[in-house]
C-alpha cells in the first residue's frame, strides 16, 4: 500500500472553514474513489479535544493502493480541484505530504472500524539504511505482541519512509489514554527502546484525538 501523512496547518480560527470544504470533498471521495482512497483519517492535538475549532494543526493519515491513486486520481479529481481553490485562505502552508509503505503491524484489529480515544504518531530517524532495516525487524516483533496480547491497542502500523532511507513511522490507536500508557510501559516496548539506542538517531511522538471525519477503512 501507499500511505501518506499530511501535516495540515491552519490559519488561527479557520479550522471550521477548512472542514466545511473538506466535507464536500469527502462525500465525493467516499463514492467515486472507494476502491482507491482506502483510508482517509484525521486527528487533532489532544489539547484541543474539547475545542476542535481552535486547533492550528491536524494530522491526516491516508492509504491508497498506489502512488498513482493519489497523484493521478485523487489530487486531479474535479472535487479536489474545487477544494484546493477554496482552502488556501484557511491554511498557513501548502500541502505538506510525506510518503510511506507498511512493513508490519495492523490497521484495525477489530476489523469493524471501532473508534479509538487516542491516536499516537511515533516518528523515528535511524542512523543509516541498514540500521532502519534492523529497527523494522525489531518493531515487527513489537507489533506481533501488540496484536496478540494488547486488546486495547487498536492499531499499530509500522511503516518505512519512501522519501528517504532512514525514517520510519508508527501509526497507533488506543481504546484509552490508560491503554496507550500500558503499551508504552510494557516490557516489550521498553526493551525495544533500551536495546535500539545504537541504531536510532532520534525519536518523537505526539498524541491526537480523532476529529470524527473520514474513515479508517471502508467496511465490507
Amino acid at each position: 500500500m501507499f500511505n501518506i501523512y499530511g501535516n495540515v496547518q491552519f490559519v488561527p480560527g479557520k479550522y471550521d472553514a477548512w472542514q466545511n470544504a473538506y466535507d464536500k470533498l469527502a462525500t465525493y471521495v467516499a463514492d467515486a474513489e472507494r476502491n482507491s482512497t482506502l483510508t482517509y483519517y484525521f486527528g487533532v492535538p489532544v489539547e484541543f479535544e474539547g475545542n476542535h475549532s481552535a486547533t492550528p494543526h491536524m494530522l491526516a493519515f491516508e492509504v491508497y493502493n498506489t502512488r498513482e491513486d493519489l497523484y493521478d486520481t485523487h489530487l486531479k479529481s474535479p472535487a479536489m480541484g474545487e477544494f484546493l481553490v477554496t482552502v488556501p485562505d484557511s491554511m498557513s502552508t501548502g500541502l505538506d505530504l510525506t510518503h510511506y509503505t507498511e512493513t508490519s503491524g495492523f490497521l484495525d484489529k477489530s476489523t469493524n472500524c471501532r473508534e479509538c480515544k487516542i491516536i499516537y504518531d511515533t516518528q523515528i530517524v535511524c542512523n543509516s539504511a541498514q540500521d532502519r532495516d534492523t529497527i523494522l525487524a525489531k518493531l515487527a516483533a513489537v507489533a506481533k505482541h501488540a496484536e496478540e496480547k494488547e486488546e486495547d491497542t487498536y492499531t499499530f502500523l509500522v511503516q518505512k519512509s519512501l522519501d528517504n532511507e532512514t525514517h520510519l513511522r508508527i501509526f497507533e490507536r488506543y481504546a484509552s489514554w490508560a491503554a496507550m500508557e500500558s503499551h508504552q510501559k510494557s516490557s516489550v516496548l521498553v526493551n525495544f527502546w533500551l536495546g535500539s539506542k545504537g541504531e536510532i538517531k532520534s525519536m518523537e511522538g505526539r498524541p491526537y484525538v480523532p476529529n470524527n471525519k473520514g474513515w479508517l477503512h471502508h467496511r465490507v
